[in-house]
């Protein structure tokens, strides 16, 4: 049990894709793979909802705005999605972990909602980026058949999810 939370957290901690997908790749074909596959979902869905729901209380941009929707929207559909999966239950993490939760404090400390608009959609890029790479590898090497049919199914939108974000980030003229 100690090394499966020290897996996820080493997990949860990875500040790039290719460390996220690196992991999976060792984890593969243990419960731990699975486990670390789930918690990392379930924390990412959190994490992009609750970051929605702060944009939305406060912008007024309406391209991000709409995104957030959507994240709020396909994210929840996700998890419970997940959670519905009797291979997940008993993986599912009960907190948020400590990294996503300093990224959401440090959204509600944006007084500026120009920044707020810019943390927000840096912090997706690099969210979706992560979680693109975690769901990919997953689809690719699941040891798990239910969570693999699952990442397979998320991939998609994961890189539709990313795009978006990549283009709110792109200069607009005028």
């Amino acid at each position: 049990m100690h090394r499966r939370s020290v897996l996820a957290a080493s997990f949860a901690a990875a500040a790039s894709p290719a460390f996220a997908q690196g992991l999976l790749e060792r984890l593969a074909g243990t419960s731990t793979g699975a486990t670390a596959f789930v918690e990392f979902a379930a924390v990412s869905d959190n994490f992009e909802i609750e970051a929605s729901r702060i944009l939305l209380a406060r912008s007024q941009h309406p391209q991000i705005r709409d995104f957030a929707e959507r994240m709020i929207a396909h994210h929840t559909m996700m998890s419970a999605e997940l959670r519905a999966l009797p291979e997940a239950t008993t993986r599912m993490p009960s907190t948020m972990d400590e990294r996503h939760s300093r990224m959401l404090v440090l959204l509600r400390q944006q007084e500026e909602v120009d920044m707020l608009n810019r943390f927000y959609v840096q912090q997706q890029v690099e969210a979706h980026e992560e979680a693109l790479a975690v769901y990919d590898a997953y689809a690719q090497g699941g040891d798990v058949p239910a969570l693999q049919s699952f990442a397979q199914r998320h991939v998609g939108a994961i890189r539709q999810h990313l795009e978006m974000a990549r283009a709110l980030q792109a200069p607009r003229a005028g």
